[in-house]
């Protein structure tokens, strides 16, 4: 990554960190809700709490050493194919780095556009003019609403 400001590189870091934690953890708590009903609870052990922690904390430091490895082999690599397509690169790290193509794929496939934005702008400046200053926001957001249904619901 190219940052100018090494404050504003290691902020970035840690934020992909933090997604990278998020994603695993939501792993974690899904492989235990299915590890939970998989077990029979017939049988009643003392050591029962003792193991599920022991391989909860397991896990826990088994996800932080895989962040740290998978991010840090994406921060040394070269830079990527600039003029190719970014999903093509990702799906071909996917086997390389699963944690952080997750990531890479939900903010890759986001439209990249303000033009419904300054849709909504522009329509709300037509309804919300001289004569019409005293609208509230509850009424604003009703007329803005039925404005942008389709004119075939109208009928």
């Amino acid at each position: 990554m190219h940052f100018t400001d090494p404050i504003a590189c290691s902020s970035a870091v840690a934020k992909v960190k933090e997604f990278m934690k998020a994603t695993i953890q939501n792993e974690v708590v899904e492989s235990d809700s299915s590890d939970h009903s998989d077990k029979p609870e017939d049988n009643f052990s003392l050591w029962d709490d003792h193991y599920k922690l022991v391989h909860k904390s397991w896990k826990t430091a088994k996800s932080d050493d895989a962040i740290s490895d998978e991010l840090s082999i994406y921060l040394r690599s070269s830079v990527g194919r600039l003029n190719e397509n970014p999903l093509e690169i990702w799906n071909d790290l996917k086997i390389q780095l699963p944690k952080l193509h997750t990531i890479a794929y939900k903010y890759l496939t986001m439209v990249g556009t303000s033009v419904s934005s300054e849709r909504l702008f522009s329509k709300a400046a037509q309804i919300v003019n001289q004569q019409r200053n005293r609208l509230k926001g509850k009424r604003l957001n009703k007329l803005l609403f039925l404005q942008s249904l389709p004119k075939e619901h109208w009928v």
